[in-house]
């Protein structure tokens, strides 16, 4: 296992994958905290009176310090844990895992689209052929409003 020392704090040699801290040569203890808001526990390191998390130390040995202010220690992926190479800078808010429950936008009107809907709606209803089609009824509405009654 490779380590690396902390580009601020002197004598402080942090593993690759953080499971391992030491602080001139003996180890540091890496405590556990699951605060409700968060889906995972966290391993956090007591320097004095003030916590670090142990994914920013991995993340500032082996990436270096953080760009700006906004800028926090990320997993790549949640599952392959706290090893550096699973880790980047990123900005403070979405991450990529809390991104993955976002819907993705549904198919964009287009005039061939709108006719075989139009052309469809004669036999069943219009809702029933947005849903199959997987097209919001609010992106129906707009684009016929603009571009459909306008041009009559």
């Amino acid at each position: 296992m490779e380590y690396r020392y902390h580009p601020i704090i002197e004598s402080l040699k942090i593993s690759e994958d953080g499971s391992e801290i030491l602080m001139n040569g003996s180890p540091v203890t890496i405590s556990s905290d699951h605060p409700e808001h968060m889906r995972n526990p966290r391993k956090l390191v007591r320097f004095g009176k003030k916590n670090v998390n142990v994914i920013r130390l991995v993340c500032e040995a082996w990436h270096g310090i953080s760009p700006t202010g906004e800028h926090a220690a990320r997993r790549v992926d949640e599952e392959k844990g706290d090893h550096y190479s699973n880790l980047f800078w990123g900005k403070k808010g979405m991450t990529l895992s809390s991104a993955k429950g976002v819907v993705q936008p549904t198919l964009k009107m287009t005039p061939e689209v709108y006719a075989n809907v139009m052309k469809r709606s004669k036999k069943e209803s219009i809702r029933a052929i947005l849903k199959e089609l997987d097209i919001s009824e609010n992106r129906f509405y707009q684009y016929r409003k603009k571009h459909v009654e306008k041009d009559k």
